[in-house]
């Protein structure tokens, strides 16, 4: 070939690669755009069943590339919404679902040889540029951006299409040059032509775009199986590559995820080819030097993908297990895992009177570890026992994993078509779940500053411990009947906490006078004060929080305040004032 002549043939190529890559990725995108969210939604919907997820990853891929639905899986098995074992099911069915693209890119070999008009019309090479029409014309008189998307679904496929005529006609000339031929041969060697599949698939990053550019070959310069077979499994292999990239900023839940992506692909693969050329030494089959076609080359693709799936399905299993053992789970993993709330269930966001209800349960939840975080962190600061202080760093964490799920779980509710009453009790347990929350940061924040006094070698006087002992037990006292009363849906629980209020008020004055004198005759430290008095702060902001949760329930009620009689009210000045009373001094 002259120098011509290669430097069309380069050309010819790249243009077709380029249009290729283009039109998938537009083609791909535009099928993400329709969907939108709906597509989260859909694979947590199937998941429960490995046969399920299968068979929707299988859809998936069909209209999208594999990727798509792999790292989409990644994200979700990441975020903990979908276990190891779901994940499974989906990733295997994409395997088998992104084979509809070679058979689709195989339509192409239909008609060659002036073939019967029929065959050449349904060709997509023939039909592509009409398409390509229809989607610029409704692209350019349209505002719809549902329209605009399918628009660019039709014009993605075109191009995609002439980019696969563009690469089969550029390399036509290829089959008339000995050297070729012998480059070509040289891939019968399994090893070489895995290579070869490997590496051309982390270049374009996209295995059904490397089995398309082989197969523009076979149509163009002739492919044989012995050929073919290493190339499509390498390429196979290769797949889990945008996975893997997927999960490098990922937890190790994600990094878990794409590993059953590689395992599943390494062991399919491999195996297969170990099995095939075992018996092909054996029994010698006569199909290797026969040319496999555009056609052979989709039916093998589809044949070893089937052949996995056959094996792997009821494995599936199988695959988590060794995903473990190469990242195993930590104690803070298993910890988190134990944390969530399992009752925030993904299916039930389709029936929201049903997960609000479920969030109802979880928000009481939520305050019965508030609650036991704060005695526990009460404890924790009365002595020095480390394994009281691991205790409450756990019982800090839980609070904020479960602060964290129903603030997610509530949003995902709101974007839901609702009544106007199930909007309210959305919003009511919003309010009252940021109050809880509120209150296991206001205590994280006081036990990080403590934990900072301490290490510095600060102490406090006995007679502040006392103090700040005291008037912790009874902000502790007020949040256990506010947890309690919130539980009862209480009308009278914003008259008793003003009574709470009172006393605290009270409380809080007579320590400060008290610590004051402490100060100015010595008996605690000047640095000491900026501490003593954000302990002081942070009890009366946890009241107030409490305050604000019965202030909830009234507003939810839309009810007014149930006033205390006054018998009620000189019953709790006279039990909570007395057991929590500060004499001057």
């Amino acid at each position: 070939m002259s120098a011509s002549e290669t430097l069309t043939l380069i050309t010819g190529l790249l243009s077709g690669i380029a249009l290729f890559l283009f039109g998938m990725n537009v083609m791909s995108e535009s099928l993400s755009q329709i969907a939108g969210g709906r597509l989260t939604g859909l694979i947590e919907k199937v998941t429960g069943n490995r046969y399920a997820g299968w068979g929707f990853g299988t859809l998936l891929a069909v209209f999208m590339q594999s990727s798509v639905t792999t790292v989409m899986t990644v994200g979700l098995v990441n975020s903990g919404i979908m276990k190891l074992a779901q994940a499974t099911g989906v990733m295997i069915g994409a395997n088998l679902g992104t084979t509809a693209t070679a058979w689709l890119l195989s339509l192409n070999s239909l008609g060659g040889g002036g073939g019967s008009l029929f065959l050449q019309l349904l060709q997509p090479a023939t039909f592509a540029p009409f398409l390509a029409i229809g989607g610029i014309v409704a692209m350019m008189f349209t505002k719809s951006n549902k329209t605009r998307s399918i628009a660019s679904i039709l014009i993605g496929f075109s191009v995609m299409m002439i980019g696969m005529s563009v690469m089969s006609t550029s390399v036509s000339p290829l089959q008339n040059v000995p050297a070729f031929k012998r480059m070509m041969l040289s891939f019968s060697n399994p090893f070489l032509g895995v290579l070869v599949g490997i590496l051309a698939t982390v270049l374009i990053q996209s295995s059904a775009a490397a089995i398309g550019i082989l197969q523009a070959l076979a149509m163009s310069v002739g492919v044989t199986f012995g050929m073919a077979i290493p190339i499509v499994c390498g390429a196979q292999i290769s797949t889990c590559l945008s996975a893997i990239l997927a999960s490098t900023g990922a937890g190790n839940n994600g990094k878990r995820a794409a590993l059953i992506h590689l395992f599943y692909n390494v062991l399919r693969n491999t195996g297969f080819l170990v099995i095939f050329y075992v018996l092909h030494l054996i029994i010698r089959f006569p199909f290797m030097e026969q040319e496999a076609g555009a056609v052979g080359i989709a039916a093998f693709h589809t044949l070893v993908n089937v052949a996995g799936c056959i094996v792997f399905l009821p494995l599936a299993d199988l695959l988590p297990k060794l995903v473990t053992r190469a990242i195993p789970y930590s104690k803070a993993e298993q910890e988190e895992q134990a944390d969530t709330l399992t009752i925030l269930n993904p299916l039930f966001l389709a029936n929201p009177p049903f997960a609000i209800d479920q969030v109802r349960t979880a928000a009481g939840m939520l305050a019965d570890v508030v609650q036991e975080y704060f005695a526990a962190y009460l404890r924790s600061i009365a002595s020095d026992d480390p394994k009281q202080e691991q205790k409450v760093r756990a019982l800090g964490r839980k609070a904020s994993r479960y602060a964290d799920q129903l603030r997610a779980y509530c949003i995902r509710i709101s974007e839901r078509r609702m009544q106007d009453t199930e909007a309210g009790n959305l919003s009511f347990l919003q309010s009252t779940i940021n109050d809880y929350t509120e209150i296991a940061n206001k205590i994280t924040g006081m036990r990080s500053s403590i934990d900072a006094f301490r290490r510095e070698g600060g102490s406090f006087s006995e007679e502040a411990r006392r103090d700040l002992d005291l008037f912790g037990k009874a902000a502790q006292e007020i949040l256990d009947v506010t947890v309690h009363e919130y539980a009862l849906q209480n009308m009278r629980l914003a008259s008793t906490i003003q009574v709470y209020r009172e006393i605290i008020t009270d409380i809080h004055g007579k320590i400060s006078k008290k610590h004051v004198r402490r100060l100015h005759s010595g008996a605690c430290q000047t640095q000491n004060n900026l501490l003593f008095s954000e302990i002081c702060v942070g009890y009366e902001q946890i009241i107030d929080r409490c305050d604000s949760i019965a202030g909830h329930i009234l507003l939810h009620s839309r009810k007014q305040t149930v006033k205390l009689t006054e018998e009620q009210y000189k019953t709790i000045r006279e039990l909570f004032g007395d057991k929590y009373s500060i004499l001057d001094e």
